[in-house]
């Protein structure tokens, strides 16, 4: 169906001079340690084996590093549950391996995030050690509260009907205090008490000790579960009938997460970072993960009177991207993130993750890499998962090889429900035994046996790879200032195909970008209202395109492959 000439304005203004920071500019690459290179033996990625990929980043055109938690820990949720926040497990190296990444970043242009959990710490922690035993200043680091009572065998009850994130009751009773402690996610990760301002104060030095050290900034985990109502009220039931009793989405969650109270405590945490870069001259960012509606997400940016996060991460694509969404409802996804977007705020788009079945995984590859083209050229910054450069596919874990808490809580029947392992094995460097992993004969969880077709190696060597279209997304932020700061306009085709335009004045090459929702090829007229140049030059796109890089194209006449897209720059009209 041909499209009439609707052309949709989002008001975000080209800016050609405008002075972004490194953050802004930069593709922000997530890394998780274990999985990411094995500088050793033992299976397990760590410090040494990021250090000897530095120049991978570089190649591949990121800007900023991030760093899933390298921190002590007894490892029950593999790094989120710290046992010391100012030490380096062993695991993943020493600290002055550390050292040694914040200079190899350094000299590398890369900026250095570190993932930073405040929800909770590990059980094994010295402070929970401390607080178990009624030790001041420790007594009240995490939330106690007294049994609702003792049933008929003589066992305490606990406080209310609250769930784990990983299923089973929030409360784990200690009988050394006679009290019951909250948990939101693992029994091994007790929940910090925020109301108490020692925790506070505790926290922000360590975010002072980390920019200390070198890094350029924070992801903040979890934090929509940084408060929970006073009252410990029971929640309600949700009555969704694909949870049971016991699993964390059979309640309402409107006393354990974003309570207002929260956001006051991201916005101190802001004030400690911006005080540092003061300090140490030098520009820091600081970015959320919230999992919650759209109206509290923007309250992470702040309220009017005091700044939150620089961004918190947008999941839209996340949540509400599927295999049968078609242009308008992509259209009616980004127009509704920009519609809550507060004013002068900076976007960002994330397609993965490690707690996110792989973007290939969820869409099929060819419409996975179109997700990712998207993610990288709508205005703000784009996050990438490691592994999504090369477009990574979930891997199938077996029960006996689930090693995911919240897997293995769920149980045989339904550990694939809820395991987040798929999407976490190793990244695949080669064809090469172990995926050019580690040199070891064991990795701590399966490569994916897919591994000897795909790789990096094998798509640096291919003429049309994954990996060539993500380094030509990432140059293009980098050099094309209509990526960066463009204007933005959606354009109305067609139900199957999505478009928009990031423009600058003629002089400097503006983008335009297609997607082909449809399971078929379409070819379409781009260009329905002449506001746009007859011909564009093809800059990247999907493996199956008919065109090739710097090939003349009729925008009157695009062809799309199915579930593809492309990317044309064309000179704006005067």
């Amino acid at each position: 169906m041909k499209a009439t000439a609707a052309l949709l304005l989002l008001g975000l203004a080209a800016l050609a001079d405008a002075q972004l920071d490194w953050w802004q500019k930069s593709v922000i690459y997530q890394v998780y340690p274990r999985s990411f290179k094995d500088g050793g033996t033992d299976g397990i990625g760590d410090i040494p084996g990021i250090i000897e990929k530095l120049d991978h980043f570089v190649e591949t055109g990121i800007g900023g590093v991030w760093l899933s938690p390298v921190f002590k820990s007894p490892m029950k949720d593999f790094g989120y549950d710290v046992s010391d926040f100012r030490e380096i497990d062993p695991i993943f190296g020493t600290m002055a391996d550390f050292d040694a990444l914040v200079l190899g970043c350094r000299a590398r242009g890369l900026k250095l995030i570190l993932d930073f959990v405040p929800n909770h710490s590990s059980d094994e922690h010295d402070w929970f050690i401390r607080s178990k035993a009624r030790e001041d200043p420790y007594t009240d680091y995490y939330t106690w509260k007294d049994p609702a009572g003792i049933n008929a065998s003589g066992s305490p009850i606990p406080p209310n009907n609250w769930l784990s994130n990983f299923g089973g009751p929030a409360w784990t009773w200690v009988e050394e205090r006679q009290q019951f402690y909250l948990h939101q996610f693992h029994a091994g990760q007790p929940d910090l008490n925020y109301r108490n301002p020692l925790v506070v104060e505790e926290m922000n030095d360590i975010l002072r000790f980390w920019l200390d050290k070198g890094a350029d900034g924070f992801r903040l985990d979890a934090v929509p579960h940084l408060m929970e109502d006073q009252t410990f009220p029971d929640e309600p039931p949700s009555n969704d009938p694909s949870y049971g009793p016991d699993q964390w989405g059979s309640l309402l969650h409107i006393y354990t997460k974003d309570q207002p109270e929260l956001y006051s405590l991201i916005y101190g945490f802001r004030d400690v970072v911006d005080q540092k870069q003061g300090e140490l001259g030098r520009s820091l960012v600081m970015m959320v993960e919230a999992y919650t509606n759209i109206t509290n997400t923007m309250l992470y940016y702040g309220n009017g009177t005091h700044v939150g996060a620089h961004f918190p991460f947008n999941f839209e694509l996340i949540n509400n991207l599927n295999n049968n969404t078609d242009a308008a409802g992509l259209r009616n996804v980004i127009s509704n993130w920009f519609n809550y977007l507060p004013s002068g705020a900076w976007s960002n788009w994330v397609v993965g993750n490690h707690d996110q079945p792989r973007v290939a995984g969820r869409f099929g590859n060819e419409f996975g890499l179109s997700a990712i083209i998207l993610s990288q050229l709508l205005p703000g910054t784009g996050v990438t998962y490691n592994g999504e450069e090369i477009n990574m596919e979930n891997t199938f874990i077996s029960w006996e090889d689930t090693v995911d808490p919240s897997g293995c809580q769920a149980g045989p029947d339904e550990y694939w429900r809820f395991s987040r392992d798929p999407e976490r094995t190793p990244f695949q460097w080669s064809a090469d035994s172990m995926a050019g992993f580690t040199a070891g004969s064991t990795t701590w969880l399966p490569i994916n046996e897919n591994y000897v077709t795909l790789n990096l190696e094998a798509q640096k060597a291919a003429a049309v790879s994954p990996y060539k279209v993500y380094q030509k997304l990432t140059a293009a932020r980098r050099d094309i200032i209509a990526v960066q700061t463009g204007e933005f306009k959606m354009l109305t085709l067609n139900s199957n195909v999505f478009a928009f335009v990031r423009e600058v004045p003629s002089g400097n090459p503006s983008v335009l970008v297609l997607v082909n929702m449809d399971n078929f090829v379409q070819v379409v007229d781009a260009n329905p209202s002449s506001t746009l140049p007859a011909i564009g030059t093809y800059y990247t796109g999907s493996l199956e395109s008919v065109y090739v890089e710097n090939e003349e194209v009729s925008l009157s006449s695009v062809n799309l492959s199915p579930r593809g897209a492309a990317v044309i720059i064309y000179d704006a009209l005067a």
